[in-house]
């Protein structure tokens, strides 16, 4: 079982992210991938397959109740990286999506903004709220990749009582902003006042992807809802509406295990 390391504390604490690799073993990845392919109707191995539906710009792939899904998220690492950096075993898992990210055909590609964001109005972080992304293949740096701004990262004058969440291409002019690659199986979990966003890929591959990310139980939603949201298998009602989107998702709800059902709030913790 994974364990933080004090460098991974370090960096979460003074940059605002994280990088843990061998998050989850590589066949759930594959799992996740089969997932994908088959909702986008691709083949990995004939580029010209992967432009067949428009995703928008972080390639959202509106899938949240696959039992692809609820097996990485009640992977035991998962739950212990998110328990350790946030002090409680007792946490629910967001019932987030993927992402397949192409390389970008714009001829302007580079001309394009960097929608460098924050998703939440950082006075409102009171406590700490984390975010993830699982790479599910190896993922370099113009591939895509998750993308922050480390040196904004508690700069309270900037980030605090904006009248946008998103940053003008002026503001950063100061501000370098780092992707952050990984092997296939890393985690990025990421401080949610850390301004972020995702690169351009303007590699030749497509860069593949879980959102995933836990937060204190019953803070955030009731059981009901989420055991709900569960056995319809829908997606949170805020996620709702993407082009693409199925809903309800076809099949019978997710198998989940011991810990998986207190990741939904099916079960108490003791």
């Amino acid at each position: 079982m994974l364990t933080l390391s004090k460098e991974n504390r370090r960096q979460l604490n003074e940059n605002g992210y994280t990088v843990i690799p061998d998050a989850v073993p590589l066949s759930l990845c594959d799992d996740a991938i089969d997932l994908i392919t088959q909702f986008l109707d691709i083949d990995l191995g004939e580029p010209e397959s992967w432009y067949k539906k428009d995703l928008g710009y972080n390639g959202l792939v509106p899938v949240h109740q696959h039992q692809s899904l609820w097996n990485i998220r009640q992977h035991p690492n998962i739950h212990t990286l998110f328990s350790q950096f946030l002090g409680t075993e007792k946490l629910w898992v967001r019932m987030d999506r993927l992402s397949f990210k192409p390389p970008s055909l714009d001829p302007e590609a580079d001309q394009q903004k960097s929608h460098i964001h924050l998703d939440f109005p950082a006075e409102k972080l009171t406590s700490l709220r984390l975010q993830g992304i699982l790479y599910l293949t190896d993922t370099k740096k113009d591939q895509g990749a998750f993308c922050c701004v480390p040196s904004l990262f508690k700069k309270d004058e900037v980030l605090k009582h904006r009248e946008s969440l998103w940053f003008s291409e002026e503001e950063l002019s100061q501000y370098p902003i780092e992707p952050i690659e990984g092997a296939a199986g890393s985690l990025i979990i990421w401080d949610s006042g850390l301004p972020h966003s995702g690169m351009l890929n303007v590699s030749d591959r497509p860069r593949l992807a879980v959102y995933i990310s836990m937060f204190p139980a019953g803070v955030e939603e009731t059981a009901e809802e989420r055991i709900g949201l569960w056995q319809e298998k829908r997606a949170p009602e805020k996620w709702r509406g993407l082009r693409y989107q199925q809903d309800p998702e076809p099949g019978e709800p997710a198998r989940l295990t011991e810990l998986g059902k207190k990741l939904l709030g099916l079960e108490e913790y003791t």
